[in-house]
């Protein structure tokens, strides 16, 4: 059984993160006079904190998961999205039981570097415990059967991997076209939709990809 999942994450609104992220920012190590601090500070300081702010969404210790979309298999692809994480995972451990029972193999791109990580270590803050077959993929290693991550399927030399958009142009398949995990942090507060359509969006072309190099169609 393959299930084929993908998350999409926002940054950290904790204020308290954010002010500690703020404190970090610093001028480069090449200004060195205060007055020259000051100016780049002046000119570059507010776009670095809302840069530190933004890495965030990376990071399962200080971001969040706002949407999954998973299927099973060839069947429908189901999503869960929510403001409330705590809710979010709740119901989508709950349907995975469900589709997985203890075992499963779990397919998507960038999965073990960072889908499975972030859901790991979200649901640890949380106290919510996935179900078996998710645990067992969490703890994996990237050959191991519980898991087929297509990035590393493709290639697993760090030189060489490459994008979703870039393997779906390579084998005919429809790419992300206008828009990215880039610009789901300002797009989910006015539009939750588009980011959920986005996110059932990447199970086809992961499950496309998946096929594909497995020498299928």
């Amino acid at each position: 059984m393959n299930i084929y999942i993908d998350i999409e994450t926002l940054p950290t609104t904790d204020p308290a993160v954010i002010a500690d992220l703020h404190a970090t920012v610093k001028a480069p190590g090449q200004y060195k006079k205060p007055e020259s601090i000051a100016e780049w500070m002046a000119a570059e300081g507010e776009k670095a904190k809302a840069d530190a702010v933004a890495k965030t969404s990376f990071d399962g210790l200080y971001g969040r998961i706002c949407c999954v979309c998973f299927a099973v298999d060839d069947g429908p692809i189901e999503s869960v999205a929510s403001d409330n994480e705590f809710q979010l995972l709740t119901d989508l451990f709950g349907l995975l039981q469900e589709s997985a029972h203890d075992q499963a193999t779990y397919v998507g791109h960038n999965l073990v570097g960072f889908d499975l990580p972030f859901l790991k270590h979200r649901s640890i803050i949380h106290g919510i415990k996935p179900p078996v077959s998710l645990v067992k993929a969490m703890a994996a290693k990237q050959w191991a059967e519980e898991v087929a991550d297509t990035m590393l399927m493709w290639s697993s030399d760090r030189d060489r991997r490459v994008s979703m958009d870039k393997l779906c142009r390579a084998f005919g398949i429809p790419g992300k076209g206008d828009f990215d995990g880039s610009m789901v942090a300002a797009t989910w507060p006015v539009d939750p939709q588009k980011v959920i359509d986005y996110c059932m969006a990447d199970i086809d072309r992961t499950r496309s990809i998946y096929k594909r190099l497995l020498w299928g169609n």
